[in-house]
């Protein structure tokens, strides 16, 4: 297949599309300014992306996660149009090793050679049945696979007309060293990487696709009946595999393992496993899922009454004269407003609402449908919990007034008392 472009037409189209273009006939001061200019796109591009394009999956993601985040792209570069484009280039003319090696992988699980295949079970059997080979693999790695080739490639043997292991020729070397370079921009190798690269963008997104659409339901609690059952299951082969590890026999498992897998990447026995599939197994899963439902459905109960918690309001009231024991209402605020508050020090003025009615649970909750607002029959408690000083408390009407050290008996401006009343955590559903 050709997979160079038919026309120098299409080569410099295709070349201003990755990098630019590099015209050398623009004038200094024009390319100056093609610089500011892309520098202000760049900067305009930025603050788009961070304040009118929303966040992907704002329910789901942590707001600590993405302060993190962008904490750590502190110190990286910008989004850059032209940096992503120079960037790209730079991978693909580089990333041919990486698909070679897959491909090589491919074609070893895949059995199109057979005597790769078994080389590779010879070679992992080995691993599997003494472990302590795993420290020297990646130097056998590094002088098979890399240093051995390049000798050969600088002492290549003489021509055989028989298939023999290659003996270096001896004496000086006859070739070049090999070097690992770049491959040049719009030859073919570059676009096969292009090509190899959009191909691995779809496998991956078909992949992830797959594992959520696999994994949601049984774990993301959308059916927490169905979750629940499949936690408590994990927790249950956790526990066993936890107390049977010690007697497991793991290099023959990793040894059966290894060749299983390796056996079903051939093409008859691909076709025997979904011909058995078809023939014997989709029944029984199907007749395994439906037992596991009616497990779910008549085992496992959520029935959860919501959470109830408590909030409190403290209502002021302020001394209308000092000589006189009369008390204006003043508001109903989330703060008792002692006086060590740092809102009273800085002399401002508490904040609130002007009656009992107009207070508002919490974000998320409701009032519960049977409670009603009740006096704290108890405010040592809340003074004690809050190391509340500079106030005496009236048991007789439970207001925690500020006190005045001169012994006359007298109270400050401000007076305050507790009241509470029980909140229910409000479903996402009628949040909604």
């Amino acid at each position: 297949m050709n997979y160079a472009p038919r026309s120098f037409r299409e080569l410099t189209a295709l070349k201003d599309i990755l990098y630019g273009s590099d015209d050398e006939t623009i004038p200094t001061a024009s390319a100056s300014a093609a610089s500011r200019k892309d520098h202000l796109t760049d900067k305009i591009m930025e603050r788009l992306f961070s304040a009118a394009l929303p966040a992907a999956g704002e329910a789901t993601v942590d707001a600590a996660d993405v302060a993190e985040r962008m904490q750590d792209q502190k110190n990286r570069p910008a989004f850059s149009v032209p940096l992503m484009a120079r960037n790209f280039t730079r991978l693909n003319a580089r990333i041919g090793v990486v698909f070679r090696l897959q491909y090589r992988a491919v074609r070893v699980f895949t059995w199109r050679t057979p005597s790769h295949t078994f080389s590779f079970l010879a070679v992992y059997s080995y691993l599997c049945l003494y472990p302590f080979l795993f420290v020297a693999l990646p130097v056998a790695v590094l002088l098979l696979a890399v240093m051995v080739p390049a000798y050969v490639r600088r002492h290549p043997p003489p021509p055989s007309p028989l298939p023999a292991f290659p003996v270096p020729a001896g004496g000086p070397p006859l070739a070049d060293a090999a070097e690992l370079r770049p491959v040049p921009e719009l030859s073919r190798d570059f676009l096969m990487n292009m090509r190899d690269i959009q191909n691995a963008m779809d496998d991956f997104t078909r992949t992830y696709d797959r594992l959520v659409m696999a994994l949601s339901r049984p774990t993301n609690f959308c059916d927490e009946a169905y979750s629940s059952a499949v936690f408590l299951a994990l927790i249950l082969s956790g526990f066993v595999t936890f107390v049977a590890a010690p007697y497991i026999p793991w290099r023959l498992v990793f040894l059966l393992a290894g060749w299983l897998i390796v056996a079903t990447g051939h093409p008859r026995a691909r076709w025997a496993m979904k011909r058995s599939h078809d023939k014997y197994l989709y029944s029984r899963e199907q007749k395994l899922s439906n037992i596991f439902e009616r497990l779910v459905e008549n085992d496992i109960v959520i029935d959860e009454l919501p959470e109830v918690r408590h909030v409190e309001i403290f209502e002021l009231q302020r001394q209308r004269n000092i000589d006189v024991d009369e008390w204006d209402d003043w508001l109903f605020g989330a703060s008792p407003y002692e006086p060590a508050n740092i809102r009273r020090v800085s002399k401002q003025r508490p904040e609130g609402v002007r009656f009992l009615d107009e207070v508002l649970p919490p974000l998320g909750w409701k009032f519960a449908q049977d409670s009603a607002w009740k006096l704290d029959l108890r405010p040592e408690s809340w003074v004690g919990q809050r190391s509340v000083a500079g106030v005496e408390i009236d048991q007789g009407s439970k207001w925690v007034y500020d006190r005045i050290e001169d012994g006359s008996g007298k109270h400050n401006e401000w007076r305050r008392r507790r009241w509470i009343r029980a909140c229910e955590r409000q479903p996402i559903e009628t949040m909604n």
